[in-house]
């Protein structure tokens, strides 16, 4: 058995079974209706990246209860929800330029 160079490297197999892993995930939360939210990988633990108009819903029953199976059929352990994770597009790209100011789609 060969150990890799770096310490930190992660196997590119173990990578790819995450990917899948999120992957289905993912899928379910789309079969929910729930197409804008991601899921991150983190061990046992999938932590969700939403809406922030969506919070409330995916924390509250009955949809709270088929998040957790969808995201647990896929195989963690543990579900948590960022509650900072996605904002509206515009300002994600504002704020990837840099600035606090965020641009009127409309050109007024």
């Amino acid at each position: 058995m060969t150990l890799p160079t770096d310490p930190l490297a992660v196997p590119e197999d173990h990578v790819a079974d995450d990917a899948v892993q999120v992957e289905a995930a993912e899928s379910e939360l789309r079969r929910l209706g729930l197409e804008e939210i991601r899921v991150r990988h983190h061990g046992d633990l999938a932590r969700l990246e939403a809406p922030h108009a969506d919070l409330a819903s995916l924390a509250a029953e009955p949809l709270r209860g088929e998040v957790l199976r969808a995201v647990r059929s896929a195989g963690f352990r543990s579900v948590a929800v960022d509650l900072e994770a996605v904002t509206d597009a515009v300002t994600e790209i504002v704020a990837e330029a840099g600035t606090d100011a965020v641009a009127d789609p409309g050109g007024a």
